[in-house]
């Protein structure tokens, strides 16, 4: 045992630990953004050929290549909270429902009728500004932009407040809100 080793506190690790303890990190971050920039490029393109795929994987190379860059200079810092993921579980039914408000809408306009689309404030639960804050924010405002009624147009983590656009008022089409 090297006398380096001996002296360390419990709890603390080798200047040799601590490199590879960064290097599997640093793996880690780029495995994870390359799997989810990949699935997420096929996704979005609805294709299933060689020709995606390859797109795909330059596209996710390059996407967690540029993550794990922005990780090293410390702007990638956030966490989502596992409150935010469990207040996201209507989500899905809620996008059914919007596509017929939605669907309802846009037939009474054809009918003539006017929009009753708005801008609303809400309060955005997220206080703080610290890396679980920015991460709740986050996880909260891509949610409700999924549903088709609501979408987020701004968020004032300062204020706590997030602008929204309904094309018809409906709360909940802001439940993750």
């Amino acid at each position: 045992m090297s006398a380096r080793a001996r002296d360390k506190l419990p709890g603390e690790f080798t200047p040799e630990a601590q490199r590879y303890i960064a290097a599997v990190r640093t793996l880690g971050t780029y495995a994870g953004w390359w799997v989810a920039s990949f699935w997420l490029w096929i996704l979005y393109q609805g294709e299933w050929n060689k020709v995606e795929w390859v797109a795909a994987a330059c596209a996710a190379t390059i996407a967690a290549a540029l993550a794990v860059g922005l990780a090293r200079l410390g702007m990638l810092r956030f966490r989502v909270p596992l409150q935010a993921l469990r207040d996201s579980a209507s989500v899905p039914l809620q996008i059914v429902l919007d596509l017929w408000i939605v669907t309802a809408a846009l037939g009474r306009r054809l009918l003539g009728a006017p929009s009753t689309g708005a801008f609303v404030v809400r309060h955005l639960p997220s206080a703080g500004s610290g890396a679980r804050a920015a991460g709740d924010r986050a996880a909260r405002l891509a949610v409700v932009t999924v549903a088709p009624n609501a979408y987020a147009v701004d968020a004032d983590p300062g204020d706590h407040t997030v602008l929204l656009h309904d094309l018809v008022p409906n709360r909940k089409s802001e439940s993750p809100l």
